[in-house]
């Protein structure tokens, strides 16, 4: 994964390959993340976490897109 231009940000391309991954893991993973979310004080279980990500990676995304069109209409 390389950014094709300086602005470009791997964040929330990042986000959407561990959202990915959560979603489609085993029990036993899950188990697991919800264990060390546990131990962090946060309830919410694995479907948290991975809705966390998402949304984090929308609000990026949006972030990211209404900057490109603010930018295009100044220049």
């Amino acid at each position: 994964m390389t950014a094709s231009t300086p602005g470009d940000d791997p964040l929330p391309e990042l986000l959407e390959i561990c959202e990915e991954f959560l979603a489609d893991a085993s029990p036993a993973v899950h188990h697991d993340l919800d264990v060390l979310l546990r131990s962090r004080g946060i309830t919410g279980g694995p479907g948290w976490l991975i809705d966390m990500l998402a949304l984090n990676r929308h609000r990026l995304q949006n972030h990211t897109s209404h900057d490109s069109r603010e930018s295009h209409h100044r220049g």
